[in-house]
């Protein structure tokens, strides 16, 4: 019965340390990916890579990729018609993980860099608020991740 749990406790330290350096990698190639189309496409692929896992902070990274990927597209009304479903998409992923630091801060990240006229910037300082309130309680590697960022900005 002992040997069983702390088999178990085993396997589940391995699968959150596995996970850990997913979203590491992630992050590094998500900070990478506004220098380059190509970026983009590593970060896609990336996301890709752990799609299996059904994590909504992977589908947020996946959702923030492609709306960067827009701004690569030469049809204005194509951009559009992409760049509404893509931001109604992180929308929702936002709304079912609502509690969510890293998702609440990569909308946050798009809709600061996202022209005024397309009117997406209705939650840039409740997502600011909600980040500044909550980052202290989070690892120490999410903290300056997302610091570093909102200093670059």
């Amino acid at each position: 019965m002992r040997i069983t749990n702390i088999i178990i406790l085993f396997f589940f330290i391995i699968n959150c340390n596995a996970q850990i350096n997913n979203f590491d990698q992630i992050r590094k190639t998500y900070l990478e990916s506004a220098k380059s189309e190509e970026n983009i496409h590593k970060l896609i692929s990336t996301c890709e890579d752990y799609k299996s896992k059904n994590n909504s902070i992977i589908c947020a990274y996946r959702t923030v990729a492609d709306l960067m990927l827009i701004k690569y597209k030469y049809n204005p009304f194509y951009k559009l018609n992409l760049f509404t479903e893509y931001s109604r998409k992180l929308d929702l992923i936002v709304k079912n993980n609502f509690n969510n630091i890293e998702i609440r801060f990569l909308r946050y990240c798009v809709q600061k860099k996202t022209p005024r006229f397309l009117g997406y910037n209705d939650n840039l300082e409740l997502d600011y608020q909600f980040i500044i309130q909550n980052i202290d309680i989070h690892s120490n590697e999410l903290q300056e991740y997302i610091r570093s960022t909102l200093k670059s900005l």
